[in-house]
């Protein structure tokens, strides 16, 4: 992770400019360094990479001070509001609640419900999740894809990062199930990852029931863990949702870009 919290980077610096700039000013600073530093108009494979990272940084900064809100949200934070702590590897793995549907306590025992209702439930309250982030995306548009491997998937971009979100439902999740579904996962990274842009992934898996929850949760924390996938450029957060107690386990890191933090906010996510 990197040791600098991506709310606390200096934007306005990254584009060349004074917080006092206004639009104009912004576009035409942001149009002057993409022509600067582009891929496509660098030569060699370090400078090349050397560009990618720059444009990264650059698209971040423009897609935060291009957007009239969340550059008063940056402005305010600037002065003296507390941005979004990134958390450590250690204190990642937070339980949270998606509040579409009533919950249930800790430790009540989950109604008993014929199999058809009880799909047909599950069906709705996952679908009024899609509908929360279609609605409510924090300045991100989201599109439905249709990729019939995952109950449903949206994919969302600005201009510094791309963002998506995926649901897979399974009966039984165990670690068999597990490793199939971070087998899964991985294939689906090595498609969606952009070069030069931020990536952000959430990968839900929604279970009936459970069987070994330790070794379960260990393997995606682990796999959430690994370097290249909780980076503030490379971001992948796997939740374990339980769809009888609305209840779930969010594992990965967190990052301080403001739009991932607005998409886990409207999944309940504080």
């Amino acid at each position: 992770m990197e040791s600098r919290k991506r709310a606390s980077k200096d934007y306005y610096a990254v584009l060349g400019i004074s917080p006092e700039s206004d639009t104009a000013e912004i576009k035409k600073a942001y149009r002057t360094l993409v022509q600067k530093f582009h891929p496509d108009r660098v030569r060699g494979n370090e400078e090349s990479t050397n560009a990618s990272e720059r444009m990264i940084e650059i698209n971040e900064a423009f897609a935060i001070l291009g957007d009239e809100k969340l550059r008063a949200e940056l402005d305010r934070t600037r002065k003296g509001r507390k941005a979004p702590r990134a958390a450590d590897a250690e204190t990642a793995v937070e339980e949270w609640e998606i509040p579409v549907s009533p919950m249930t306590k800790r430790g009540d025992e989950p109604a008993k419900r014929h199999s058809a209702v009880e799909k047909s439930v599950a069906k709705e309250f996952l679908d009024k999740v899609k509908l929360q982030l279609l609605q409510e995306s924090s300045g991100v548009k989201f599109k439905e894809e249709g990729d019939p491997a995952w109950k449903w998937s949206l994919l969302g971009k600005t201009w510094g990062a791309i963002y998506w979100v995926g649901v897979r439902q399974v009966d039984l999740l165990n670690p068999n199930a597990a490793k199939e579904l971070i087998a899964q996962l991985q294939g689906l990274l090595g498609k969606r990852r952009s070069g030069w842009k931020s990536n952000f992934f959430i990968f839900i898996f929604a279970f009936e029931a459970l069987q070994d929850a330790d070794i379960v949760l260990k393997m995606f924390r682990g796999y959430a863990n690994r370097e290249e996938c909780s980076t503030a450029k490379n971001l992948v957060n796997i939740v374990v949702l339980d769809l009888n107690q609305r209840r779930s386990v969010l594992c990965g890191k967190r990052t301080g870009d403001l739009h991932y933090s607005g998409i886990l906010g409207t999944l309940g996510i504080a």
